[in-house]
């Protein structure tokens, strides 16, 4: 996984690109503490380059969102989110928990 942060004045962007599972989410617990560290008004995971996440991953992104608000940060994830990626949101039925829209049906309904 690969993480650019981007710091603006209303909010910190943190995009994400590749897999985030075990091998991958303690990159993921650094580039948030760090931004934590700058005190943002808000904290936005950018989720859209997210090719795969597994349940690890899926943990990592909600202690995240946990973390961030005990820090007084607003939390946001923005997407779109690729087929597996809103796959596992789907079945695990954590979108409303990550702030997010539930996923579109795939194929006809």
């Amino acid at each position: 996984m690969r993480t650019d942060t981007v710091l603006l004045p209303e909010q910190t962007v943190i995009f994400l690109s590749g897999e985030i599972d075990l091998g991958t989410v303690g990159t993921l617990y650094e580039a948030v503490r760090a931004c934590l560290d700058t005190r943002p008004a808000r904290l936005l995971i950018d989720l859209h380059e997210v090719s795969f996440c597994d349940c690890v991953g899926l943990r990592a992104l909600l202690q995240t969102k946990d973390e961030t608000l005990r820090a007084g940060t607003d939390f946001r994830i923005r997407g779109p989110l690729r087929p597996l990626v809103a796959r596992l949101v789907d079945h695990t039925r954590t979108a409303d928990r990550l702030g997010l829209s539930p996923a579109a049906p795939e194929g006809p309904v």
